[in-house]
């Protein structure tokens, strides 16, 4: 854990490839915490050359961590060439949006259980079929060759792809049945709250200043139980969150990719909707708090390079920053 720690400091100082070599300590078994990826075949090493191979990539972490560190699979599939092949396992509701994007890759759901008290990960729809595989490794340990400083991070607008179709349905809908004026996706909360994570996402009352933006269609693209802040902006703020019919915005994440690439804009912090978002190239304005290392050190968010970050500028200080978003957002309604 000292290890892991170190390492986001390492990455926050801007010293970004050390910090990565630093974060292969998520993997080692003494780590309490650790994930053990059964494949039975060799680790990728950095440096390891994968042309024509058959290579296993993994997703890992939270939802939102899979979405981000999948940055680097187009260079992953450069490096494999015509004759490699890649295989992807990944959380069960993405698989649809990774394979449509990817459709040179085998894509599958991976499978997360507990053996003696350890974390263990598989790829189930690959079974009988591993001896074929060359190389394997999670997602995140491919960034030690491919992006060891944030200058490596390609100027790259998308690297997920939304379904036009969906796209346009969506497009069609928010003009006939949204509030008039550009439509604003809006989110403000993880899934996952505790005392640790809790300090990078604001109160929802902080958000009064940019819900009171004239000319504008908020739409919630929110996943999860909402219906109290979406009332609590109804009453005390005399604003129509407009929540968009037929979509459960935390299952149906192919669809949530259309939505979000059907909006003129999406706001909020770092959750798994906004990583979609982003990833889909849709226009996105990311809260990040203070220090957040996924900054990797500078003051933009080289995961994406279409996303403009806000920032206060002490933890819980978020007056200031919703104040000048509103503003922002008042000019981007003119």
């Amino acid at each position: 854990m000292m290890r892991l720690s170190r390492s986001t400091i390492l990455i926050n100082l801007g010293r970004v490839g050390e910090g990565w070599d630093e974060y292969e300590a998520r993997l080692d078994p003494n780590f309490a915490d650790v994930t053990v990826f059964r494949t039975g075949r060799p680790a990728w090493k950095p440096g390891a050359d994968l042309a024509g191979k058959s290579l296993l990539l993994f997703g890992e972490q939270g939802l939102g961590d899979e979405i981000l560190f999948a940055n680097t699979l187009p260079d992953i599939l450069d490096r494999l060439g015509p004759d490699g092949r890649l295989s992807l396992a990944v959380e069960a509701r993405l698989v649809p949006l990774f394979q449509r994007s990817f459709p040179q890759a085998r894509v599958g759901a991976h499978h997360t259980g507990k053996i003696e008290g350890r974390t263990h990960r598989i790829a189930p729809f690959l079974d009988g079929e591993l001896g074929s595989i060359d190389l394997w490794a999670p997602l995140a340990s491919l960034l030690c060759e491919f992006r060891r400083t944030p200058e490596d991070f390609p100027d790259r607008t998308a690297f997920l792809s939304a379904d036009p179709d969906r796209v346009a349905d969506w497009k069609a809908r928010l003009a006939r049945e949204a509030p008039a004026g550009p439509k604003i996706g809006l989110l403000w909360k993880s899934a996952i709250i505790s005392s640790g994570r809790h300090r990078y996402f604001s109160p929802f009352e902080r958000w009064a200043p940019v819900l009171a933006t004239p000319g504008v269609s908020f739409v919630n693209l929110q996943y999860g139980d909402c219906a109290a802040e979406i009332e609590q902006a109804r009453r005390e703020f005399g604003v129509e969150i407009w929540n968009p019919p037929g979509i459960d915005l935390k299952q149906d994440l192919d669809d949530v990719a259309a939505l979000s690439s059907a909006l003129d804009l999406v706001i909020g912090f770092s959750n798994a909707t906004l990583n979609i978002a982003a990833a889909c190239g849709a226009p996105t304005w990311l809260i990040s708090a203070p220090g957040a290392w996924t900054c990797l050190g500078t003051d933009r968010y080289p995961w994406y390079p279409q996303v403009r970050l806000f920032r206060p500028s002490a933890f819980r200080e978020w007056e200031p920053v919703m104040a000048e978003i509103a503003a922002e957002l008042a000019k981007f309604a003119g």
